[in-house]
């Protein structure tokens, strides 16, 4: 499965969206927002889709940041995702919780007071020790 995932950084803030309680992996931990990307679906075209149905907005899906890939073994259920993160910008609306269960701008520091899926978790170990994403913004 390939899914896509946004990282949004607003001043020394990055956007970090907490999954559904009835989610049928991870529910309740934390991720970057995305998802999965539709057959044929351009991925850059999939984030900005996925983006507006979960969060009301509309973003500049920049350069890819990161790629991962994780097999989930939850309950007998097993799939292997690989994920593309890319860096992010708003461009209108604000973000709100319209398909997730919370929504917060989490500073560097904090990042490692949340649980990550597990596919979303080295990435969140890698922003917060990137001195060159942070003094982007």
């Amino acid at each position: 499965m390939l899914v896509t995932a946004a990282l949004i950084l607003r001043g020394d803030r990055i956007l970090t969206a907490q999954r559904l309680s009835d989610s049928r992996f991870e529910p309740d931990k934390w991720e970057f927002p995305g998802g999965k990307v539709d057959f044929g679906e351009h991925p850059k075209r999939s984030l900005e889709r996925e983006l507006q149905e979960e969060l009301g907005i509309d973003v500049e899906v920049g350069q890819l940041y990161e790629l991962a890939s994780h097999v989930y073994d939850q309950n007998g259920m097993r799939r292997h995702v690989v994920i593309l993160f890319y860096l992010c910008r708003i461009s209108s609306g604000e973000p709100a919780p319209l398909d997730c269960q919370d929504l917060r701008w989490v500073s560097r520091e904090e990042l490692t007071n949340y649980i990550y899926v597990e596919g979303d978790h080295p990435i969140a170990m890698k922003i917060k020790n990137d001195d060159d994403l942070w003094s982007r913004t």
